[in-house]
């Protein structure tokens, strides 16, 4: 039992509508990035160079735009962090495989060789 009621492990059926959906996630933000990855830095710097050329009494100008610069900058780098995940896991997970697969001929050898 956790703290939010019982635990019930998630079903196949489960890992694979999330893993269909990290994937989709994962495909989106390349999308994006490979496509406009250059608008985020465009606007952050059109926001920055606001930022800089504003006159002193512009505060609030100033203060929006370099709000707008940062979440720009976050939002690419949150997109970038996806994928990167995204990568790192699969590559886990190709891995695991592997060392599976290893693990299962090393057993069907020695199944041959005792002829079982």
């Amino acid at each position: 039992m956790t703290a939010n009621g019982p635990f019930f492990p998630p079903t196949p059926e489960h890992d694979a509508s999330a893993r269909a959906g990290r994937e989709q996630q994962f495909r989106r933000a390349r999308e994006v990035l490979s496509g406009a990855g250059w608008l985020f830095d465009d606007f952050v710097n059109a926001e920055m160079r606001k930022v800089l050329v504003s006159k002193p009494d512009e505060r609030d100008a100033r203060e929006e735009a370099h709000r707008r610069a940062r979440v720009a900058t976050e939002l690419k780098a949150g997109l970038e962090s996806l994928i990167e995940n995204y990568e790192a896991d699969s590559a886990l997970e190709a891995k695991r495989l592997e060392r599976l697969q290893e693990r299962r001929d090393r057993q069907n050898n020695k199944e041959n060789r005792h002829g079982r």
